[in-house]
């Protein structure tokens, strides 16, 4: 039995800008000789984390002011807590984990933390300007418990600390960025803010004009589970409540998408299709010549087939690496047949099944 297992997920996302640069549109990249609509991993992953986390409520924290949640807690322990000098001891924490202070001008050095650890930073807080003896007063070296984590969040995309790279937690989860499996184009779209005292007054124009830039095509990502490390990293593998957790995180991981102006686009889509599959060595699958549209006038069936093919391609090649956990899922409506034999099965089963191939050894 293999320690990786890869969850493939074709997506068609409509009009949107999920994932923006610094000029409001849309990342993209060229790839294959064409412009392909692109979200980044650190997006996805954090659409992923979020959705987990309110699902879940296994909270965690990652900032540049983690001091002040430390102080914000302290204080909820000890109402009478000295608020200044509580603020330079979790000062003194922080910085034994990252850079100095940043100066003025200059950004605040961001740090990961679960809640449980914020709470153990705040009750060390309260245990130094209290009258606790040495004895009872919390290490501030042992805050962190080497490279482990009770957040799962934590545990599957890593951390790391500059001033304490020997406490660094190494992902589990190897999250690649969501491509487009076809040409992309950048859509300009005008729109104005029509002021309602002026139509009111039956009065023209509007307060601001304006364009913004939007996207759209049948994205490909891939999330690559490692579940040694995951039991190396996460402190919680074996709690009651972990598995539930897991699932909560593999249901994440389908619907995680980037979730730049959401609100204004609204493209919940479900996915076309998820397939995950044991390996020995961790593989993806490439999308380098772009699909073309089919006579239907979409790419989603070219890029279904296209991935079909790769699939078999991959076994024809190597067969030995790949495992018997093999699952397939998906809202298309064609799958069964084009991957082995696998045929399509409920959401909550595929989760059930990745989840018994983590804990079996």
């Amino acid at each position: 039995m293999s320690n990786h297992l890869t969850i493939h997920v074709l997506t068609p996302i409509p009009f949107s800008n999920l994932n923006r640069d610094d000029t409001g549109t849309p990342k993209r990249i060229n790839q294959g000789g064409v412009m392909r609509a692109l979200h980044s991993s650190q997006s996805i992953k954090r659409g992923i984390r979020t959705r987990y986390e309110d699902a879940s409520l296994d909270i965690s924290v990652r900032s540049g002011e983690l001091h002040d949640a430390i102080v914000e807690r302290s204080q909820e322990i000890n109402p009478e807590i000295d608020l200044k000098n509580a603020l330079k001891e979790a000062k003194k924490i922080v910085g034994k984990l990252t850079k100095a202070e940043a100066k003025e001008g200059e950004s605040n050095r961001s740090i990961w933390l679960s809640q449980e650890e914020i709470n153990t930073a705040a009750q060390t807080v309260v245990n130094v300007l209290s009258e606790s003896t040495d004895a009872e007063k919390a290490e501030i070296d042992d805050f962190i418990r080497g490279n482990q984590t009770g957040s799962l969040a934590i545990a599957s995309f890593g951390r790391m600390f500059a001033n304490a790279p020997q406490s660094n937690t190494e992902a589990a989860l190897s999250v690649s960025p969501a491509v487009t499996t076809h040409a992309a184009s950048i859509d300009t779209d005008y729109f104005s803010t029509v002021d309602d005292r002026y139509a009111a007054q039956n009065k023209t124009g509007a307060t601001f004009l304006s364009v913004a830039q939007y996207t759209n095509g049948v994205f490909y990502r891939t999330v690559s589970i490692d579940k040694a490390q995951l039991k190396k990293s996460w402190s919680a593998f074996d709690d009651e409540k972990s598995r539930e957790n897991l699932q909560e995180l593999i249901r994440a991981v389908v619907y995680g998408q980037p979730r730049g102006k959401e609100n204004g686009t609204a493209p919940y889509t479900l996915p076309a299709l998820v397939l995950a599959e044991e390996q020995r060595y961790r593989t993806a699958y490439d999308f380098e010549t772009p699909v073309i549209a089919t006579g239907d006038g979409g790419y989603l069936g070219a890029s279904i087939d296209s991935l079909a093919s790769q699939y078999q391609t991959a076994r024809n090649f190597d067969g030995a690496n790949f495992g018997p956990t093999e699952v397939l899922a998906g809202t298309a409506t064609d799958l069964n047949g084009k991957f082995g034999s696998l045929k399509t099965m409920q959401l909550d089963e595929l989760i059930n099944s990745v989840v018994e191939w983590i804990y079996n050894d």
